[in-house]
């Protein structure tokens, strides 16, 4: 069926923006239309919703590196994790949907739609309609089990042990406890009620889950076993197959106990986090100090701190010392030294060991790097890895085929025996033995946990489909100054031309660069400062992107920036200066001109030390086959130096931002899949445009909105850990989904009776679903060693 949506398109400024777009958009085969006003970012598509959804359209605007207009809610859904699959194709068929997400391990849903279509009370309607329960999502994470149930769980799995016990004595010594096994059965089926009443759901819904397959398994058994126990066929020993019943129903119930808690166990970091976002904080209010809960916070309160409170905000030591636990950070238990001397930044989350603090808060509540580390661990695993979209296929078809291929085993085996007991009996096993749970969760647990791990080593995941596109990514590119270098400039020697007086430059020029917040700007303020500068307010101020900054000061036209900058606005440079220039850069120096009215009046050489650790991260990608390069808006000599000291395989320099993108899309075009790594609002396209883009802790917010991660420390060791962490987390995913389909294919032949015609044996229901069980702990257990496992080094 042929539908037309509207959508408005954020970022569109041209017509190269509308062709680059659309190019994408009509690759996609369903795609019968696409119209896009450049001017007003107004699009109307025509697709075929047989043949592609609008989450395809929506992925392809957003992989050219555009956005739509959006709007997304947040819930709670009781659905298993095998539901999900055909739920997911239902929702995106829905008017609007843009996409939907599911985390399996908390069961938090993520719908993403247009506003301009629809509205977030159509869509929970529409599941309303599905048949499909749900709630507003908690704030913690993962929530315990109700003591309620909890005690249900146990009582369940103990009765159904003593059922099992009674039916192998009974048969030992040839005892009758028919009415004893119906009784233990029944209450079996009473404490495991809200299991069946989910199943059944599934079933009349359609969607048949895990859940479903348990209750057609213990439901049959024990219905067959009432019948003919009403009708006198004790001598069909109908007593097993109550116990059938009551074994499979406690196993499953031991087993969704353990696994809710090793799950808990497992996210557990995330609850701390949770935790660590709340209580009262100290501030300084009209000279005195008062407390407040943390949500009354605003940015710039002095917040007082003493020893063994927790700092509840992003904040600047301005007042006192002390040492502070950030191990909740790093998972380093020595405590670092805080002053007001150096300046230094504290996070909320961490601890005051000893000592007194004041803090002037820079971010506060949802703003927090704890609150993002949080919402990053929330959404990340919505992102889907290629392989996750795999099996949800399989696990959509799976539930059916299982119980197509139970009723073609009972129909098989009583054909053949006349055996209602037997052919039951086995027939329950293949819908005990082939629950597809281990499926459902065996990589988004892997995911979820990887972005723990990430999260305790100072690394933000902000897209769950990260650690597999590293591993396909085969070359690095980073920024220079910032990312490869300390970003911590400085000026190392100044040079006047001309008859100007050194003082009066560096006021022209240090009250215009007063306004930027690039680091070769903080480096000549703080010289400025050194001599005793006196700054003026600039009557006009522009920055221009890669290139430098222009004003007004005083009637004088000021230009400070690259020796590109000059060239493009036709100053005369002399040939002395453009001599420096060459021989700054040859040393790795960054040279910064500066010009008034038409004058080249100075040249600043600023330097700015690699980081200590580039050259050993750099090597470490190039023996796992990456290429490596430099992306700068430094000049080439400059460029040329760092190139040579980390031995990168290329490099580029002089650029603007969108050159810089420009760049990527033509590696890009050429067969790279390139890691851009930057730390600037002069990087924040190139981030975005990049097969996978990663800011540095330090970056504006403009970056780091743009990565699909964020190294908060602000080290380059963290992208090699995070490197190694992705290799751990696929390969972890891959065996757990590996395991879980060879199980099934394994144990569906047995379970179905192949063996009993050779060795009178029969995989009973009860052990059946004890084997399932294990299969879906075992994934759970094989997840959490990526937890305890050792950084790469």
């Amino acid at each position: 069926m042929i539908k037309q949506e509207k959508l408005r398109v954020i970022g569109v400024d041209c017509p190269t923006c509308v062709y680059v777009i659309k190019r994408n958009v009509l690759k996609l085969g369903g795609v019968v239309g696409f119209d896009l006003d450049a001017s007003t970012g107004e699009a109307i598509v025509e697709y075929d919703d047989s043949k592609t959804t609008l989450r395809d359209i929506y992925l392809a605007i957003r992989d050219a590196g555009y956005d739509v207009e959006k709007k997304t809610v947040n819930i709670y859904l009781y659905i298993e994790p095998e539901e999900y699959p055909l739920l997911e194709n239902r929702i995106l068929r829905t008017n609007g949907v843009l996409d939907f997400g599911y985390n399996p391990v908390n069961h938090v849903a993520k719908i993403t739609y247009n506003p301009r279509v629809t509205t977030s009370n159509t869509v929970l309607r529409e599941l309303s309609n599905l048949g499909v329960k749900y709630s507003e999502a908690g704030e913690l994470v993962h929530k315990k089990r109700e003591m309620g149930v909890f005690y249900r769980r146990i009582a369940s799995f103990t009765i159904g042990i003593v059922a099992l016990v009674l039916g192998m004595s009974s048969m030992l010594f040839n005892v009758t406890l028919g009415y004893t096994l119906l009784v233990l059965a029944l209450l079996v089926i009473i404490l495991s009620h809200d299991i069946l009443v989910r199943g059944f759901k599934s079933l009349l819904y359609l969607r048949p889950t895990m859940e479903s397959l348990i209750t057609l398994s213990s439901i049959s058994t024990f219905t067959i076993g009432l019948i003919l126990f009403v009708i006198g066929h004790h001598e069909h020993n109908t007593g097993s197959l109550f116990e059938a019943s009551a074994g499979v129903l406690g196993f499953v119930s031991l087993g969704l106990f353990l696994e809710e808690r090793l799950r808990y166990r497992a996210l557990s970091h995330l609850s701390d986090l949770e935790k660590a976002l709340h209580g009262k904080i100290r501030v300084i209010r009209n000279n005195e100090v008062v407390e407040i809960g943390v949500e009354e916070a605003s940015i710039g309160d002095i917040v007082e701190v003493k020893a063994g409170d927790k700092i509840l905000v992003d904040g600047v030591v301005i007042e006192g010392w002390g040492y502070v636990d950030e191990s909740m950070f790093t998972g380093e238990p020595e405590p670092v030294f805080k002053t007001a001397e150096n300046r230094d930044f504290v996070l909320a989350g961490s601890i005051l060991v000893s000592g007194y603090l004041r803090i002037r808060a820079t971010r506060v509540r949802d703003e927090t790097v704890l609150s993002n580390i949080l919402e990053s661990a929330r959404t990340a695993v919505f992102y889907k890895p290629g392989f996750q979209r795999v099996a949800d296929r399989v696990i959509g078809f799976l539930t059916w085929i299982v119980v197509a291929i139970a009723i073609m085993t009972f129909t098989a085996w009583y054909l053949v025996t006349r055996d209602l007991v037997l052919s039951i009996t086995i027939m329950a096993s293949v819908l005990a033995i082939t629950c597809p749970c281990p499926l459902g969760i065996a990589i988004p647990l892997a995911v979820s946990i990887g972005v723990i791990k990430a999260s305790k080593n100072q690394v933000l995941i902000r897209r769950g489909d990260l650690f597999e596109r590293m591993m396909k990514a085969n070359a690095l590119i980073l920024d220079k100054t910032g990312t490869l270098t300390l970003g911590k400039p400085v000026v190392s020697d100044f040079v006047v031309y001309g008859n100007n007086t050194r003082s009066r430059v560096l006021e022209l020029t240090c009250s215009v660069e007063s306004r930027s917040e690039h680091p070769l700007a903080r480096a000549i303020e703080e010289y400025c400062r050194e001599n005793n500068i006196v700054v003026e307010d600039p009557e006009y101020y522009e920055h221009i992107p890669g290139l430098g900054v222009i004003g007004r000061v005083n009637g004088f036209e000021v230009v400070i920036g690259s020796l590109n900058l000059f060239e493009n606005m036709e100053f005369k440079i002399p040939v002395e200066v453009v001599d420096v220039v060459r021989k700054i850069g040859e040393h790795g120096g960054t040279p910064v001109l500066v010009g008034v009215n038409g004058e080249v009046v100075g040249v600043f050489e600023i330097r700015d030390k690699l980081r200590g650790e580039a050259l050993s991260v750099i090597e470490y990608f190039r023996q796992n086959n990456l290429r490596t390069g430099v992306l700068s808006g430094d000049i080439e000599a400059s460029v040329e130096y760092v190139k040579k000291s980390l031995n990168l395989d290329f490099a580029y320099a002089s650029l603007k931002p969108v050159d810089k993108a420009r760049i990527i899309r033509e590696l890009q075009s050429k067969g790279l899949l390139p890691i851009y790594v930057g730390d600037g609002v002069n990087d924040a396209i190139a981030i975005n445009t990049a097969f996978i883009g990663i800011a540095m802790g330090r970056a504006p917010d403009i970056s780091r909105e743009a990565g699909d991660a964020v190294l908060l420390n602000n080290n380059l060791e963290s992208l090699k850990n995070l490197y190694c962490l992705s290799r751990r987390v696929v390969k972890t995913a891959k065996i757990n989904l590996f395991w879980a389909f060879i199980y099934n294919a394994t144990l569906i032949p047995v379970a179905a009776g192949i063996l009993y015609p050779y060795t009178g044996l029969i995989l009973g229901p009860e052990l059946a679903a004890l084997a399932m069980i294990l299969s879906d702990i075992s994934v759970v257990l094989n997840s959490t060693r990526i937890l305890v496992s050792r950084e790469c080094r």
